[in-house]
């Protein structure tokens, strides 16, 4: 049950950005088409700073479910799963490069390990304040 709760912790944060962020930032871009490029992307820096934002809060609640499924150890889940947050964000970032600007690219990488860790420091928190573990 240990090595399944690893398993499902480290695989939550692409499965719930999956499953949540990328339709919101689908719905807020197409709010705004005469902003969106042929390629699916924007040079709108209003409209950017919008998406980072929703990103890194749907990062910051990868990070914290990422912690509340881990078994033990959060801060070793929660690192592997953003190392795999960025893998994937590299690969996809690497596909839509010319989409947006370069700066835009570098933000999102920095959210990941922003709202990652940040998400799940503050269930580790919740965890130290009322004195219990994280173990199964």
């Amino acid at each position: 049950m240990k090595y399944l709760r690893s398993i499902l912790s480290v695989l939550s944060a692409p499965v719930i950005y999956g499953m949540l962020c990328v339709p919101a930032v689908e719905f807020l871009y197409g709010r705004f088409p005469q902003h969106v490029n042929e390629s699916g992307g924007t040079s709108h820096v209003p409209l950017l700073l919008g998406t980072e934002l929703l990103q890194l809060l749907f990062l910051f609640v990868c990070g914290y479910v990422t912690a509340l499924l881990a078994p033990g150890n959060i801060r070793t889940h929660a690192w592997v799963a953003t190392v795999l947050m960025l893998g994937i964000g590299i690969s996809v970032q690497l596909s839509f490069w010319d989409a947006a600007p370069v700066w835009h690219h570098f933000v999102f990488f920095a959210c990941i390990v922003i709202g990652m860790i940040a998400g799940a420091n503050l269930r580790q928190r919740q965890l130290a304040g009322t004195g219990a573990s994280n173990r199964a």
